[in-house]
């Protein structure tokens, strides 16, 4: 199956998703995340456009890790609203990628960029016909994302090793800041998992909410 895994920023795809994007890789299925800005506001470069090329460089080896490809749009970091031409392009992205699931950003969030992609991407499945299944991923919950309730667990022990090795890839966007409070996500939900590392999600329409971990039950 093809999945597209939609995020404001390069980092944001494999911090929320990076467990479950390798283990959907390891099956075969083919991931591809879609970062809408190249987070150029983000970085030790002493220019936006340097930054912006180095993040890119960082998210296309941080993705190889998962076994995905990364694409970019070029909407401009901190300036991500939900219009009618953003919908419009991201609907052409999705179109092209022809995905059976598209993850993206839980809407309720502190970051406007967040919330704006959250936002245009049911914009774009609504519009669609047949429509992708769609779901729902966290990103430092409390600190950004809010009023998030799981209904879906993914035990990610098993790989939680590589996300790491791909988050800390994006060495420019200061990984060491963000990381660790993904980390302990991964603690917590796997506490409410009863497994050590998971991630967790939420669908679109409840009638198919739990066919996100079925992709998974071939794995040993």
């Amino acid at each position: 199956m093809r999945i597209a895994v939609l995020g404001a920023h390069p980092d944001d795809p494999d911090s929320g998703t990076g467990g479950l994007i390798a283990l959907l890789t390891k099956l075969g299925h083919e991931v591809t995340a879609v970062s809408f800005t190249r987070g150029e506001l983000t970085g030790k470069m002493s220019t936006i456009e340097e930054n912006a090329k180095v993040n890119e460089q960082e998210a296309v080896e941080a993705y190889k890790i998962l076994g995905a490809k990364v694409v970019f749009l070029d909407f401009k970091d901190a300036e991500v609203y939900a219009s009618r031409e953003a919908v419009l392009e991201v609907k052409n992205t999705i179109k092209d990628l022809s995905p059976d699931i598209v993850i993206t950003h839980w809407p309720i969030d502190t970051h406007s960029d967040h919330r704006a992609v959250g936002v245009v991407t049911i914009s774009v499945i609504r519009s669609l016909s047949p429509q992708p299944a769609l779901y729902f991923y966290e990103v430092m919950t409390g600190h950004q994302t809010k009023c998030f309730t799981p209904e879906i667990y993914i035990d990610v022990t098993e790989v939680a090793e590589l996300k790491r090795k791909a988050c800390y890839m994006h060495k420019n966007c200061f990984p060491e800041k963000w990381y660790p409070v993904h980390e302990k996500m991964m603690i917590f939900r796997g506490m409410e998992m009863g497994v050590k590392y998971a991630e967790a999600y939420t669908s679109f329409e409840k009638s198919y909410a739990h066919e996100l971990a079925q992709l998974l039950k071939a794995l040993p």
